[in-house]
């Protein structure tokens, strides 16, 4: 009888034991996908700074080489300038929330999941105003550029390219939710 005692405190002390080396190990885990997340965060907002950068520059350099070399009208080239300044801005004050991350809290996690979300979805109405005044760029494009076939390939080319990164960030934004929403379950 004292035996199977015996064995019964030793199977209860080896069951403890595993218990706390699985909490040990997901305490583990937990932290370094805590500090994957908070880099992955802090990567796509360097990556954003940095695409938004160069668009300004781009945006700053192209304009009078466009202007002097009459290349396109110029209230077009504004118009043009003016859209992507505004989405440059509007990227930048959306994704200030991801700039230092809080991911060893809940609320740190909240906010972080709702600055990734607005990242990642546009609003209806500012989504509506892009795709409205992007529609009557391209309308004006085609109409200024039947004439010479190069003005179009290039344009469409861009816009192709805008479309794949904005459809890949989107997806790299939705993956990263996916992770926040699984942390904030842990917790």
């Amino acid at each position: 009888m004292e035996n199977n005692l015996d064995l019964k405190q030793e199977l209860q002390q080896d069951l403890r034991d595993l218990q706390q080396d699985i909490a040990n190990h997901s305490t583990f885990n937990n932290e370094v996908w805590r500090r994957s997340v908070r880099r992955r965060v802090i990567g796509m907002y360097r990556l954003n700074l940095a695409c938004s950068v160069f668009l300004i520059i781009f945006v700053i350099v192209i304009t009078p080489f466009l202007l002097y070399e009459n290349l396109w009208p110029w209230w077009l080239i504004i118009i043009v300038d003016l859209l992507m300044i505004s989405m440059t801005i509007y990227s930048l004050i959306v994704t200030r929330g991801m700039r230092r991350p809080d991911t060893n809290s809940k609320s740190g996690l909240l906010s972080l999941r709702e600055s990734v979300r607005r990242s990642s979805q546009t609003p209806k109405r500012h989504k509506a105003v892009i795709y409205v005044v992007s529609g009557i760029i391209i309308a004006l494009m085609l109409i200024y550029a039947y004439k010479n076939p190069s003005k179009l390939l290039g344009g469409a080319a861009g816009l192709f390219a805008g479309l794949l990164v904005a459809r890949r960030l989107k997806k790299r934004y939705s993956n990263l939710s996916e992770e926040i929403d699984e942390l904030l379950k842990e917790e």
